[in-house]
């Protein structure tokens, strides 16, 4: 049996890939391109086996070709087009078409193949403005009040799930994630902002100085950590709910990070301004969003955030040592083709 991850070419997918692979568990990653030659060399290496299937997720004989040429059980559906304002001007239909409309398609193919567990990518997204009040955000209480087209695609994408849950009959969990970060983080094409944390990695390695909002958002989670409560979803057949918030369950410290960067780049330089136009990153993060509950994971899956501040950027660290140019601006010199979708 084998797992299969769509938008298996996004980081997160990557990082789902590697903790399962590791386990001895196969992996078919699932999209229109290949992830980057450095990503796919590190995962072969792993004891389970990995394949690469090509398809787009909105297109139903394509998710058929792959559900026949592997037998498949298990599907983490991370397939997505995480946009910005800009692309929501240009190819607000394309972005309907892989975050909804493919998961509609992903999820009538999970029915007809008889597929044992899916476990889909949400985000936090969908709260939008009403997430900035709150002191803790909950999936049960706190409303969703999605701004941009990314975040209403999605939430129609978890509605949709929800209701194949409760009346289709098919075994699926939704995973809300947080601002995810780390490990196999790099510019798809199709992810048009990259997380806080690596802007301000990749100015520091490079000696830079950055100016960063008083007020940008913080609700940030190692990638380490998300792939560990994704496959702790996959592996409990049975939970309870049809929604978990999937998180640090905490605020993150940004000037916390900075101070590591310059222990560790001693040429960086940063500071902070309550103005916007005076800054030089993070000026999409700039309203924070209140930390997502995750009480309920860890009550049904046992799952516990392992890389806050320190020890996500130990580990970061250390791995960016080991691939030195993956995140870095020069990282699409690996990538041959830019994929039509990403992981969330």
């Amino acid at each position: 049996m084998a797992i299969l991850i769509s938008g298996g070419a996004g980081f997160v997918g990557l990082n789902v890939a590697e903790n399962l692979l590791a386990r001895g568990v196969d992996v078919i990653l699932f999209g229109p391109d290949a992830p980057p030659p450095a990503a796919v060399t590190s995962l072969q290496r792993l004891p389970g086996r990995l394949s690469l299937a090509h398809g787009d997720v909105s297109v139903s004989a394509d998710l058929d070709a792959v559900f026949a040429s592997y037998t498949i059980d298990r599907v983490v559906h991370g397939a997505a087009i995480t946009a910005d304002l800009a692309r929501e001007r240009r190819a607000a239909r394309d972005i309907f078409t892989v975050n909804l409309l493919g998961t509609v398609e992903l999820l009538e193919a999970a029915l007809r193949h008889g597929v044992s567990r899916v476990v889909q990518l949400g985000t936090g997204s969908i709260f939008g403005a009403a997430g900035t009040p709150s002191a803790m955000l909950d999936e049960q209480i706190s409303p969703a009040v999605p701004l941009t087209l990314y975040g209403i695609s999605k939430y129609g994408a978890e509605r949709t799930a929800v209701r194949y849950r409760s009346c289709r009959g098919l075994n699926v969990v939704v995973a809300r994630l947080g601002v995810v970060f780390g490990r196999w983080e790099y510019d798809t094409g199709m992810r048009d902002t990259l997380s806080l944390p690596l802007q301000l990695f990749n100015i520091a390695e490079a000696g830079g100085s950055a100016v960063v909002h008083q007020g940008a958002g913080d609700d940030w989670v190692y990638a380490t950590d998300v792939s560990s409560g994704i496959v702790a979803l996959l592996d409990r057949h049975d939970t309870p709910e049809p929604i978990y918030h999937l998180s640090a369950g905490m605020r993150w410290s940004l000037a916390g990070w900075c101070q590591h960067l310059k222990r560790s780049f001693p040429a960086f330089r940063y500071e902070f301004a309550d103005v916007l136009e005076q800054c030089t990153v993070g000026q999409s993060a700039s309203t924070p969003r209140a930390p997502m509950s995750i009480e309920r994971l860890k009550r049904d899956t046992g799952y516990q955030p392992q890389f806050l501040l320190d020890s996500a950027f130990k580990d970061f660290f250390h791995w960016r040592a080991r691939f030195p140019s993956f995140s870095s601006p020069n990282e699409m010199s690996l990538v041959a083709e830019k994929p039509a979708s990403d992981g969330v």
